[in-house]
């Protein structure tokens, strides 16, 4: 998760809400009560995040995310294989 927040320069809190949002599957509303911070400001951060992403909607992050992961252990798993 740090290689892709800094792979598209999203501040902690942007990571932390798009983990609470995309992984967790939490609403604005659940988020705004866990982060102790208005809807309005959720959706704003959510907002910066899929323009620094280049999305333009939420449900499209978790492929993203998804893919990149992946990647990113498999390109772990062939360093680890060649170390061997």
């Amino acid at each position: 998760m740090q290689d892709f927040s800094n792979v598209h320069r999203l501040t902690q809190r942007e990571s932390e809400l798009l983990i609470l949002s995309v992984v967790y599957g939490f609403s604005n509303r659940e988020i705004s009560k866990k982060c102790v911070i208005s809807e309005k400001t959720v959706k704003n951060h959510l907002a910066n995040i899929m323009n620094k992403i280049g999305v333009r909607s939420i449900r499209k992050l978790f492929p993203l995310l998804l893919c990149h992961v992946l990647s990113s252990y498999d390109n772990h798993s062939e360093d680890f294989q060649h170390r061997q």
